[in-house]
């Protein structure tokens, strides 16, 4: 369980960092026509959440790597899982039902790892 529970962390720290970095620092006239919905929020909010998605990614995977409080990951991964419950309710109040699946699949596969991280370390 412990190897699946990594592979998963990685590929959601993965996930996590690329687009939060993008949200974090691409021009909002780029982000603008990338993701539409970033039209729709200030840019100071986009930048924010982009911030917090990307330290979720690195709390996913660098405090397994060093002797770091057990507790970071599965607060990290809860911590992602809240910001995915919050888009999957943006996206479906704006109707857009492709990226709801996605904003689902993210959250299921965070509090997954938040409740087995949690489960595993208590």
């Amino acid at each position: 369980m412990d190897v699946f529970l990594w592979i998963l962390q990685v590929i959601l720290a993965a996930v996590f960092l690329t687009l939060g970095l993008v949200k974090a620092v691409v021009p909002m006239e780029k982000l603008k026509k990338a993701m539409d919905w970033t039209a729709e929020m200030p840019a100071k909010k986009v930048r924010i959440i982009g911030s917090l998605e990307s330290l979720g990614g690195f709390g996913l995977f660098f405090p397994g790597l060093y002797p770091i409080s057990n507790l970071v990951i599965p607060i990290s991964a809860l911590g992602l899982a809240i910001i995915m419950l919050l888009a999957a309710i943006i996206n479906f109040k704006r109707g857009d039902r492709g990226e709801l699946q996605t904003n689902i699949l993210l959250l299921v596969a965070t509090a997954f790892v938040a409740t087995a991280r949690f489960y595993l370390y208590l």
